[in-house]
């Protein structure tokens, strides 16, 4: 405010000593223009309509559908990435799931050699692959392999059928069961996994070298 005022005191002085004739009329309307304005943004009857018009519209916002609403920045928004698979550290192994500890408990509890998230290395058409098993089982000379499967095999159950078949090729059983059924009845898959298993032929032993 104050500055306006001293704009139009130096615009009224150059006017009427003659260095600037004619400035004065020409720049009263701006002068003017921003006194009102000044004037305006302090009186508290204008704060009070402009407090109530912020408050309207948060209650608009709030009744708006979701998908109506202003979307936060991508940078805020972005959830770190998540890891493909879970581990869980069990007895120095690493387990995918709770349904998976649960069957690593019976086969612990009965004695039986096991290897839990095991990396084999196998032969395809085309070339060689890494996959992961969630337990190779021996048993009474018999390697088998059971899979716990959970809800995101019910998209790749053709490639699971693909993999079980090169495995079987090697003369490895494989057995698929419900995640479900894993955790609630762990013992009965078990017994499931075992007497499948031994309807296979033995594993052929390794010869034995020198």
């Amino acid at each position: 405010m104050y500055l306006l005022a001293l704009i139009a005191a130096a615009v009224t002085i150059l006017d009427l000593s003659g260095l600037a004739p004619g400035l004065a009329p020409r720049l009263t309307p701006i002068l003017l223009a921003g006194i009102i304005l000044y004037l305006l943004h302090n009186d508290d009857h204008f704060k009070r309509i402009r407090a109530s018009l912020r408050g309207q519209n948060r209650k608009l916002n709030a009744l708006l559908p979701s998908t109506n609403r202003p979307r936060p920045s991508a940078k805020k928004s972005a959830r770190p990435p998540q890891p493909e698979y879970r581990a869980i550290a069990w007895h120095g192994l690493t387990l995918r799931s709770q349904s998976e500890v649960k069957i690593a408990k019976v086969l612990d509890n009965r004695g039986i050699l096991f290897l839990a998230a095991a990396k084999i290395r196998l032969s395809t058409e085309s070339h060689r692959q890494t996959r992961e098993v969630d337990f190779l089982i021996l048993h009474q000379g018999r390697w088998g392999i059971l899979e716990v499967d959970g809800p995101h095999h019910q998209h790749a159950q053709q490639a699971d059928q693909w993999r079980d078949a090169r495995f079987r090729d090697q003369g490895i059983a494989v057995s698929r069961f419900p995640a479900d059924q894993c955790y609630r009845h762990p013992d009965q898959v078990v017994d499931s996994f075992l007497a499948a298993l031994l309807q296979q032929p033995p594993t052929p032993a390794a010869p034995h070298i020198e």
